[in-house]
């Protein structure tokens, strides 16, 4: 018989792959198919399964579960949400502390506030690309332009970030900081581009390589708001 079940909790290709082969050992399966692209598992068992018979076996597996069929958007949007909490989470803490340190200034300043993300971005992201340059630059040369085609590239980034965040939290040399902000950012953002428009499944370097997070429209988002901060910076420099 033929079956149909929503996977939840899977973020690599490994996953998927663990789950097909753990549910092709049992007696009743026939043949499982799992996709990691549609979170899905088409299963042929002889005789009719449940959800709660899928989930006794995946959830010993990792933090796996069938999602409900009667899931209303709200939930959706949560999982969502939800399997994107890293990245989130990493740009709340910037977005919470560069508006922070504004706090002393009697007026809100726009420049200034621009100035102080992009140094606390850089500083926390140059740190978990950090805790291992290696496994962020195999991922990060396998979508980003300039990663691609310039050799040592991937390796130096994450010390260039760490450079450009002391640059802007310092002040100094803001025409070279955003100028090369706006050259890294286009570049990754047509990267990812790219991948999105292959639906190719690859890891996010932003966050390095000790999170995994698939690349995703809100990898995109992230480097164009970064684009417009810099190209507006820049605008307001050398006007």
């Amino acid at each position: 018989m033929f079956q149909k079940f929503q996977i939840q909790g899977m973020t690599c290709l490994g996953c998927a792959d663990t789950i097909q082969t753990r549910l092709r050992k049992e007696s009743d399966v026939i043949s499982a198919e799992v996709s990691f692209e549609n979170e899905e598992l088409l299963l042929d068992s002889k005789v009719p399964v449940d959800n709660e018979y899928i989930d006794s076996i995946i959830s010993n597996l990792g933090n796996y579960n069938v999602k409900s069929q009667n899931a209303n958007l709200l939930s959706k949007l949560l999982e969502h949400l939800n399997s994107k909490k890293p990245i989130l989470l990493a740009l709340t803490i910037v977005i919470v502390s560069s508006l922070s340190i504004q706090t002393p200034f009697q007026n809100f300043d726009l420049d200034n506030w621009f100035i102080t993300y992009m140094g606390l971005f850089f500083m926390l992201f140059s740190f978990l690309k950090l805790l291992n340059i290696k496994g962020f630059s195999l991922t990060f040369s396998r979508y980003d332009l300039l990663g691609k085609n310039i050799p040592g590239f991937s390796i130096s980034y994450p010390f260039l970030e760490f450079c450009l965040g002391i640059a802007f939290l310092t002040n100094s040399l803001l025409i070279t900081a955003n100028l090369t902000t706006l050259i890294f950012m286009i570049s990754q953002s047509i990267g990812v581009g790219n991948v999105l428009r292959k639906k190719e499944i690859i890891q996010c370097a932003c966050l390095g390589s000790s999170i995994n997070l698939p690349v995703s429209y809100l990898t995109l988002i992230e480097n164009l708001v970064m684009v417009s901060m810099s190209s507006y910076m820049l605008f307001k420099l050398l006007s």
